[in-house]
């Protein structure tokens, strides 16, 4: 009688999301092969940590997570430098760049996404930075020992990274913003103004209502020398580093019946439209159960437990995607960071010491996330409390946010998420 041929699982990405499912399904079982797909030409390392790596602050090898010896030892096949071309979720197969085919019993994408690239005249010059790889922070960390003026462009979580490892360079950096303040989004003009004065510190001007028009470009070596605003600006530069966003990595899906929004969709259980194909990390766009809406959340704690959970389930092990996300920044000499969304219907905001800011962030009566600095950044514990519990809290708000708020007691019989 003949052997019953292995299960085989296929996962698009070896990003924290998808090395995680792998490490969570093999917990479960031993059965089935597991294949890894990535682009990329090196083991999982740490995305976050690469920020550390390129400010000259954590060595190389404390970024790496995974070697090749440990797929092996798991026995999981990890491919490298294999972008994949297409997805045939018809006949279950994954078409690879170079006409490669993996067939799958099940699926799971975890491909994320790269950085925008800056859609103006020599946006494309070499010594224009992206900082989404291991790769890039090499090239970046390199760049910023080497230069004596910079621009960072991007005013978000990714573009601040920028700015700080000019700064701890000691490199003149022009943090150039379209808007009033850093972190529009997440913060208001308050908040910003603190992180404007840690980035001040390390040498980083903050310019604001400035847009990019073009960096101009020389001729003979391709090195852009400068940028140029709207304004007619001029910032000179040895390098610039721009962070504007993600372009996820949907163009494998055409054809398929996977259903994409701006990322592709998913229930609670992180499965998409098509049975049998889960998706997890950057490029997913799940039904948050705490939140109650759709949501889109490739933080590393997020990616994390969206690979573990995705692995679960392709293991069998039904498990819902229930999550409470924490995000931080450490540049300066306090921590910078979010609870939850920082998205809702309203919010209340409050400076409750030196560098200390809180914004707290709602829906209806109940809590959906938070902002924070400095001492207010270890109040994440009991902001996760009354996110999931889906307290009303509407009649604390103005207390919430003064220097003397009991926040052990009010939260004191609520217990933290179990994820």
């Amino acid at each position: 009688m003949a052997d019953t041929p292995r299960e085989k699982i296929v996962i698009i990405g070896d990003g924290i999301a998808g090395a995680t499912a792998a490490v969570a399904i093999r917990k479960v079982t031993q059965e089935p092969d597991i294949t890894i797909l990535t682009d990329e030409g090196e083991p999982l390392y740490n995305r976050v940590a690469i920020k550390d790596f390129a400010k000259g602050e954590k060595p190389d090898d404390k970024v790496k997570i995974h070697d090749l010896q440990f797929y092996d030892k798991n026995g999981i096949t990890l491919k490298l430098f294999t972008p994949v071309r297409n997805i045939d979720d018809q006949n279950k197969v994954v078409v690879t760049e170079s006409r490669e085919q993996f067939p799958y019993d099940k699926l799971l994408v975890a491909a994320g996404g790269s950085p925008r690239r800056i859609a103006i005249p020599g946006g494309d010059a070499e010594n224009i930075h992206k900082f989404w790889t291991f790769v890039d922070a090499r090239h970046l960390k390199k760049a910023a020992e080497e230069a004596d003026q910079a621009v960072a462009i991007g005013a978000g979580l990714l573009g601040i990274d920028f700015a700080a490892v000019f700064g701890k360079h000691g490199v003149e950096t022009k943090y150039v913003m379209r808007g009033d303040r850093w972190w529009r989004e997440g913060i208001s003009k308050q908040g910003s103004a603190i992180v404007e004065a840690a980035l001040a510190k390390l040498g980083v001007e903050c310019v604001f209502f400035e847009t990019p028009k073009e960096f101009t470009v020389d001729p003979q070596t391709g090195v852009a020398k400068e940028l140029v605003t709207e304004k007619g600006t001029r910032f000179p530069l040895d390098c610039a580093g721009v962070a504007i966003g993600l372009n996820f990595h949907l163009k494998m899906l055409q054809g398929t019946r996977i259903k994409k929004g701006e990322g592709i969709l998913t229930d609670s259980y992180l499965e998409t439209s098509v049975p049998g194909v889960w998706a997890a990390g950057d490029i997913t766009q799940y039904y948050d159960v705490v939140l109650e809406r759709v949501n889109m959340n490739g933080s590393w704690s997020s990616a994390k437990k969206q690979g573990e959970v995705a692995g679960l389930n392709m293991a069998g092990q039904k498990t819902e995607f229930k999550h409470v996300d924490v995000y931080s920044i450490d540049h300066f000499d306090f921590m910078v960071g979010s609870v939850g969304s920082v998205v809702g219907e309203w919010d209340h905001e409050g400076v409750i010491a030196e560098n200390s800011y809180l914004r707290l962030v709602g829906k209806g009566d109940r809590l959906v996330g938070a902002a924070l600095m400095g001492k207010a950044f270890v109040l994440q514990g009991h902001i996760k409390k009354l996110i999931a519990a889906k307290m009303n809290v509407k009649e604390k708000l103005s207390d919430m946010v003064k220097p003397d708020f009991d926040w052990k007691g009010y939260t004191k019989d609520l217990a933290l998420p179990k994820e």
